[in-house]
């Protein structure tokens, strides 16, 4: 019987899910959110493979994503807080602009429908895994683009763009920010790593309280996985600045695309 089925399914893959491969993937997550980004390529196929057994939609698999790797982000943000200190009050425009790009993104997500936003998962885990790999040259290209001037206004029109995509789905949005912060003339690795930190802790924070709100969490998951996440931050924050990043966002990268490729093998499956 297909429901007996399923509920065999189901007794087989939340212990598995909830004791073994969703806490290792949610920890890591939070480790590679700091150091380079990208925590969703191990953290949401987790979620979903999971969750999907039990019924639940794939924008609420991201939705919960977003909610637990969120603390990750805030301890990040207390590790790099003697970077970010000497800023003050300059820092409330960036905020603002990524809460402001973060809520779009999340708004836009909660109108998505779950078939629709299964089609579009291994379209947006290639462009973000793409972006990890441009981002070995671009890099080199970004020093010498500004002149050694700061862009502030396109600084911070360009992180209300970059904000919706991080609102929405978030894995490498911490290249895109690096990048948009590279093109505006910021180029020291670690202030671009701690402002990095401050707008991703806004614009995932932003939409994170929107989904709670709209009810759109799965508590089950979520709290093991944000407790681990932070974890995972906190250390990755601390030990930072002594890890090779161009082998972390090749790691990263190669992740994307067997993610990629692994939820394209799925949608041609159900197709």
């Amino acid at each position: 019987m297909p429901g007996t089925l399923d509920l065999d399914m189901a007794s087989f893959f939340l212990p598995l899910l909830k004791f073994l491969w969703l806490p290792v993937a949610s920890f890591l997550a939070g480790i590679l959110n700091t150091i380079a980004g990208g925590g969703s390529f191990l953290s949401l196929p987790a979620l979903i493979s999971g969750t999907t057994v039990l019924g639940v939609g794939a924008v609420t698999a991201q939705a919960t994503n977003t909610v637990a790797l969120w603390p990750g982000q805030l301890t990040s943000l207390v590790a790099f807080r003697r970077q970010l200190r000497g800023y003050g009050w300059k820092l409330l425009p960036l905020a603002i602009a990524s809460g402001l790009g973060g809520e779009i993104g999340g708004q836009l997500l909660m109108r998505t429908g779950n078939q629709r936003f299964r089609q579009m998962l291994p379209w947006l885990l290639l462009f973000a895994a793409v972006m990890f790999i441009l981002s070995f040259p671009i890099g080199k290209w970004l020093a010498n683009l500004s002149g050694g001037r700061r862009y502030e206004m396109l600084l911070l029109i360009g992180m209300v763009v970059v904000s919706v995509y991080v609102g929405y789905f978030g894995a490498g949005g911490g290249f895109l920010v690096m990048s948009l912060l590279g093109i505006c003339g910021v180029h020291d690795i670690h202030e671009m790593n701690a402002l990095k930190v401050l707008t991703a802790a806004v614009s995932i924070g932003i939409p994170a309280l929107t989904f709670i709100a709209a009810r759109r969490v799965e508590w089950q998951f979520c709290l093991e996985m944000a407790v681990l996440a932070a974890a995972g931050g906190y250390i990755a924050a601390r030990f930072s600045p002594k890890v090779n990043q161009r082998a972390m966002r090749w790691t990263v990268a190669g992740i994307g695309l067997l993610t990629a490729g692994y939820f394209f093998l799925q949608n041609a499956h159900r197709g």
